[in-house]
């Protein structure tokens, strides 16, 4: 069992960590971000997205993971079009 000092020690070393590696972090997702913006609608509709999507993501507060708000969508859409497939049939 891990000590109470040792497992201080450890979440101090993983907040350092990601402390670290937010700037690059955040370099990454915006550069996903730009690529994003530069799809078209149509290639943007292909992954499950829309235009407003994007713009909404931008917006974001700095930590936060626009990927994750992204899924989110793309995943709600999914669902809503299958709701909509399954009151058709």
């Amino acid at each position: 069992m891990m000590s109470s000092l040792a497992r201080q020690a450890a979440h101090g070393a993983s907040a350092l960590r990601r402390a670290l590696s937010w700037p690059a972090r955040v370099g990454a997702e915006r550069r996903a971000m730009r690529q994003l913006a530069r799809m078209s609608d149509h290639e943007l509709h292909d992954i499950g997205l829309v235009r407003q999507d994007i713009v909404d993501a931008s917006v974001l507060r700095p930590n936060a993971d626009p990927s994750e708000m992204l899924a989110a969508r793309r995943a709600a859409r999914e669902r809503a079009a299958s709701d909509e497939a399954d009151l058709a049939a």
